[in-house]
């Protein structure tokens, strides 16, 4: 009994508990009131004009010009051990020897003329015009630019002018005006001594030409705002105005120990990343196809901090009527370049026509890089498009040897011409740095020299219509790529080495099951 009216009570206690918080909750409900805290505008927020959320997110995402970050070595900020190149240090240097190198065409240039002006410093003012931003494509800054300064804005143009005296200047022009402040920052982070709108790009260099009466380098462009600015000053000036892309081509081909360990990291990169692939796809034959190794090279290559090249552009594997798989790919470090490019069969082993195409590649290879090492002994073969002759001459031999090119005698002209048409690749060497190899044909008419890095491409194809070929071949195309370094007693470093590319792998690669030139069972 005592226990139930105990019970009675605490029901009625909490009853009346809830009933009063109830009424204070309702009247302090009925009392609350939100608001929120009003802002006015500054001045300051007037003046920079804020831009919405929505287009800050489409002009500063990865897909806007210039990607994420506005210079090359914010792209290495991932990686725990970077080997950066564009540095403030290597831009000088940089910069030093371009001058350096139109200073001493010019005074070649005099002393033919006037031998008595032999020696002589000039001033110089060189305009080096970026890269636009074309919508829905990749942006890619010009590598003549990015060489002279780590800068990723689009439609950017830089001056570089040093006088007699050996005083040198740089000044960055963008397309966007900035505050005092963001350009006090933009020009620490970009390595210049003053960021300027694009707008007085022609005052500055009239001011330039006017003071210092320098010799006036740009390469025109036909639709370049840059190079309509740069036009006009000339003429306003009267001041000739000299191309200097050939000499800013040459100038990159020799490469710092900066340069070098960018490049090397990049080959070694790419090189282990192929390796990956072959082994996956020799492992998992019937898993594969060119998409799913495509996007497994840009994976490897992104885990390792490198950026892969677009696959439209570089990367480029299938398997053809014969079973042989070809990858050419690469991918970027730093701003600098690093591919290869590989063919193994898909089961494995090669069959013995393909044995015998494929060991034609790595014969060739092995003597045109003995070419390459006795330039420096004053050799037979001193330039790139030498080496090309050459190649062509080697794949004749071969191809006489496997009976699909007659013996009949013809002269060297007739024999390129004739073992041309079993060769895809339009240029076999060509100069490694930068972005995309460099091609020009008179870059490729220079002479080896130490400090070169070169890119070798060989391939043998045998149509399915050759008619002189034995049945066994046609069909059948075979490529081998790798990245060669030349050191100063002119031997050949291959820095794609670590890929294998026969049956015994190089030490400490990435090792593929099977013997690739051992014939099936």
């Amino acid at each position: 009994m005592l226990r139930s009216l105990r019970n009675l009570k605490c029901i009625g206690l909490s009853a009346c508990v809830r009933r009063r918080c109830t009424k204070l909750a309702g009247a302090r409900r009925s009392d609350v009131h939100l608001v929120l805290p009003t802002v006015l505008s500054s001045e300051f927020a007037k003046d920079v004009a804020p831009l919405p959320v929505p287009v800050l997110i489409e002009k500063y995402s990865r897909h806007a010009p210039g990607g994420r970050f506005a210079t090359i070595s914010e792209y290495l900020h991932s990686d725990p051990m970077p080997n950066e190149v564009l540095v403030p240090e290597e831009i000088d240097l940089h910069r030093t020897m371009t001058l350096n190198n139109l200073n001493a065409y010019l005074q070649a240039k005099t002393a033919l003329t006037e031998p008595q002006r032999k020696g002589l410093n000039f001033a110089h003012v060189l305009v080096v015009a970026g890269a636009h931003f074309i919508r829905d494509c990749p942006f890619r800054q010009r590598s003549e630019f990015l060489y002279l300064c780590d800068c990723l804005r689009p439609g950017s143009a830089l001056v570089l002018h040093r006088s007699r005296k050996q005083k040198t200047g740089a000044l960055l022009f963008l397309s966007d005006r900035s505050d005092p402040e963001l350009a006090r920052i933009f020009s620490s982070m970009h390595h210049v001594d003053e960021i300027l709108p694009i707008d007085m790009l022609k005052k500055s260099l009239f001011w330039l030409l006017k003071d210092q009466s320098p010799e006036l380098w740009h390469t025109l462009e036909p639709s370049s705002e840059v190079s309509r600015i740069v036009s006009e000053a000339s003429k306003e000036a009267n001041t000739p105005l000299s191309n200097p892309r050939y000499i800013l081509q040459y100038t990159r081909t020799f490469k710092t120990d900066r340069e070098l360990n960018a490049l090397r990291r990049a080959n070694a990169i790419a090189a282990e990343s192929m390796a990956e692939v072959i082994a996956y796809n020799i492992s998992h034959p019937h898993q594969c196809n060119p998409r799913r190794l495509a996007t497994l090279f840009d994976y490897n290559s992104r885990r390792r901090h490198a950026h892969p090249d677009q696959p439209s552009a570089k990367v480029a594997c299938g398997s053809d009527a014969t079973g042989l798989w070809q990858m050419d790919a690469g991918c970027q470090y730093g701003g600098y370049q690093g591919g290869l490019v590989r063919t193994w069969p898909g089961a494995g082993r090669f069959t013995p026509p393909q044995k015998m195409l494929y060991g034609a590649l790595l014969d060739m290879r092995r003597d045109l890089c003995a070419l390459v090492e006795a330039a420096g002994d004053g050799g037979a073969v001193s330039t790139p498009l030498e080496l090309h002759a050459a190649y062509l001459i080697l794949l004749a031999e071969h191809l006489r040897e496997l009976r699909v090119l007659s013996n009949t005698k013809m002269s060297p002209a007739e024999t390129v011409k004739a073992a041309s048409k079993f060769n895809c690749t339009p240029v076999v060497v060509s100069h490694v740095g930068i972005d995309r190899p460099d091609t020009s044909r008179k870059l490729l008419g220079y002479p080896f020299a130490p400090g070169n890095v070169l890119s070798l491409r060989l391939s043998i194809s045998i149509p399915d219509d050759c008619c002189d070929a034995y049945p066994e071949f046609r069909g059948i195309l075979c490529q081998l790529g790798d990245t060669l370094y030349i050191r100063d007693d002119f031997s050949v470093d291959v820095l794609t080495a670590i890929c294998p590319n026969k049956h015994n792998p190089v030490a400490g690669s990435v090792s593929a099951p099977g013997r690739w030139l051992g014939h099936g069972q």
